[in-house]
């Protein structure tokens, strides 16, 4: 996994320390630095003028790239998001198959639940077509939607050529509610077995999970 998704040691108290900005793309950098700050100190602890000082350049730099307070997080959040597909096998063409998919998504948001709850917010999401959400920030795509198209792909028998959008519906609202109930202090175990029981096949046996740490 990439290591920018995990805060880099230092003193919580000094995370916020001026460094002398000479990265040469302030976009992926403030994304990336981003992602630290609020795994260490949730999504609330991100900033404009916090992100400026830190990376060493003036708030009004991150604004001509973000937009504004609300532009930065949507697209810190979505910066996540992208990893996290990566992580879990959410590739293009990628066959990985829905337990481990399952599995590993959940471990996801148990390791950073400050992550998880950064694309979760429903204030990012919009569920119309437009590109754009409220106040004119960048839409981020919800994480149930994006994990129900992934599973629709794999969940193809007869009369599915393009996948079953009921169960993938249903496959995708369990396995983000089961995220949600992980990073809001349920135990691996319970929610382990609650998520095989989720898989169980329509029709044969069930799809057991194991959530593991991600790779």
């Amino acid at each position: 996994m990439d290591t920018t998704l995990l805060p880099t040691p230092s003193r919580a108290d000094l995370w916020y320390r001026k460094l002398r900005y000479h990265h040469g793309n302030l976009r992926s950098s403030a994304l990336a630095r981003g992602r630290q700050i609020v795994a260490l100190h949730g999504p609330c602890a991100l900033s404009l003028r916090g992100l400026a000082r830190d990376l060493g350049v003036t708030a009004t730099s991150l604004v001509r790239q973000f937009g504004n307070l609300a532009g930065m997080r949507a697209a810190v959040a979505e910066s996540v998001l992208e990893k996290l597909q990566a992580a879990v096998g959410l590739t293009p063409g990628g066959r990985t198959p829905v337990p481990d998919i399952a599995g590993r998504w959940v471990a996801f948001a148990g390791a950073h639940a400050n992550l998880y709850r950064l694309f979760s917010g429903e204030g990012w999401h919009n569920p119309g077509i437009g590109i754009r959400g409220i106040h004119g920030m960048l839409t981020v795509p919800s994480p149930r939607r994006t994990l129900e198209n992934a599973v629709r792909l794999r969940t193809r028998r007869v009369g599915h050529p393009r996948g079953n959008p009921e169960r993938a519906c249903y496959l995708a609202s369990m396995i983000h509610g089961l995220a949600l109930a992980r990073i809001d202090g349920a135990g691996a175990a319970a929610v382990n077995e609650a998520l095989s029981l989720a898989l169980l096949a329509p029709r044969g046996g069930p799809e057991r999970a194991t959530i593991g740490p991600t790779p």
